[in-house]
């Protein structure tokens, strides 16, 4: 864990030598992406620190998507068009719903009056973006495309049983089944034994570091040997 606490300061410490342009696109998503995994690299470090168990897996989870989505975009500018359209479309799904004046958590953006602006903007934006080669991607294509097939078969499966409380999960959460097999019991806040927390851990601090060269790189800072890969 205090390894990989130093990476994250390291990370911040030489952040302060990234620069980048605001106004293109490409630059702007690939700090964001960035960002986030430094975020998320703290906050697993706090929720390890509060044995929040539960959480951790699910955080790692979003963490490993935007380390994808970072690597791709890193390696390949024009993966920025993918998601574009992932963006445009996950908005057409929400402002279409608040169209329809049912959905009463949609209230605010269905009575907006450029509603129907905006919903052509991003209709036109998906039709030029699908027909230029550019379509939302699954997870799995987005995994592939970052050569990360076998994390996305392994590890990202535990995650998203997590995520979406898995039967499979819900049993390794709460249930301690007797020596005998033959009963259990259901525990809240269950103890996490030692060393529970070090796969997760271990494994982000790979990738954090991973990032924070090929952001330094990318970039051309000249700070990538500070994080050796």
């Amino acid at each position: 864990m205090e390894e990989f606490r130093r990476e994250i300061v390291k990370a911040l410490q030489c952040a302060e030598h990234l620069k980048f342009d605001k106004s293109h696109p490409w630059h702007r998503n690939l700090m964001a992406l960035y960002g986030a995994l430094v975020e998320y690299s703290d906050s697993l470090i706090h929720l390890a620190m509060a044995k929040k168990s539960v959480a951790i897996p699910v955080v790692f989870r979003s963490f490993l998507e935007a380390y994808v989505d970072f690597k791709n975009l890193a390696e390949d500018r024009r993966y920025g068009n993918h998601m574009e359209a992932s963006y445009s479309k996950e908005w057409l799904r929400v402002l279409e719903e608040a169209e329809e004046r049912k959905n009463p958590y949609l209230v605010g953006i269905g009575s907006d009056a450029e509603l129907m602006l905006q919903i052509q903007h991003h209709k036109d934006r998906l039709t030029q973006l699908k027909a230029d080669g550019y379509q939302p991607l699954s997870h799995y294509t987005k995994f592939e495309k970052a050569g990360m097939v076998e994390e996305y078969r392994s590890i990202y499966n535990f995650f998203c049983s997590d995520s979406h409380n898995n039967i499979r999960s819900l049993i390794d959460r709460f249930i301690i089944i007797d020596k005998e097999k033959n009963d259990f019991e259901l525990v809240f806040f269950k103890d996490s034994p030692s060393g529970e927390f070090d796969h997760y851990l271990s494994t982000a601090l790979h990738l954090l570091r991973n990032g924070s060269h090929n952001i330094h790189a990318v970039l051309e800072t000249g700070y990538e040997h500070v994080f050796p890969v």
